[in-house]
């Protein structure tokens, strides 16, 4: 299996932001989240873009022939979204990269955090076993997991076969991530069972 030449990063540091500095995701122009990161390398700005694993095909003829190639690529699991840790300065410096669209800054520190924990486990599990991403959520009993990666992901009960196939919102994105957890290695409650 063939990796495109990209590496999957996680800095700590970005979870322990100083007073002087906050934590937020960037929504970026269409495909300008690795110029993004590169560019806050160069100058020093701590980020994360959170990947997933896909495969790319390649069809091509020779000598008359069709052939197809396929290689494992890592993508951004979130298209147009980076995770950046950055003081006011270095927010100015950030716009000048000509990439960003907006910054989205709304979601209270203590609940990105923890999203972003979230994210990278799903990070992880999807690099040694294949995740389905999907935007739309369909109706279904609503729980949270209380151990495991998952601690603390709302997540929504799509199937029920031999496995539980669980579908988990992650809000800030307005996104959800498909994937097949089994149901003895967590210990979950359904969420109306809760007291905000």
């Amino acid at each position: 299996m063939k990796t495109e030449n990209i590496t999957v990063e996680f800095d700590e540091r970005l979870l322990e932001p100083s007073s002087q500095e906050k934590v937020f995701p960037v929504y970026t122009m269409p495909l300008n989240e690795f110029r993004l990161k590169e560019y806050c390398a160069k100058n020093g700005i701590c980020c994360y873009l959170p990947l997933r694993k896909v495969w790319k095909v390649n069809s091509y003829m020779s000598h008359g022939k069709p052939y197809k190639n396929s290689r494992m690529v890592l993508r951004p699991m979130f298209p147009s979204y980076i995770f950046v840790k950055a003081t006011t300065e270095q927010q100015s410096l950030l716009w000048s990269s000509k990439t960003i669209v907006r910054f989205l800054d709304k979601t209270p520190l203590k609940r990105l955090l923890e999203d972003i924990r979230a994210v990278r486990a799903f990070e992880t599990t999807g690099l040694e076993k294949e995740i389905e991403f999907n935007v739309d959520i369909k109706e279904g009993d609503r729980f949270i997991i209380e151990t495991g990666v998952w601690e603390g992901v709302t997540g929504w009960l799509m199937k029920k076969d031999k496995k539980f196939l669980w579908t988990v919102e992650l809000e800030f994105v307005n996104q959800t991530i498909r994937t097949e957890i089994n149901p003895a290695e967590y210990k979950m409650i359904a969420a109306d069972s809760i007291n905000n």
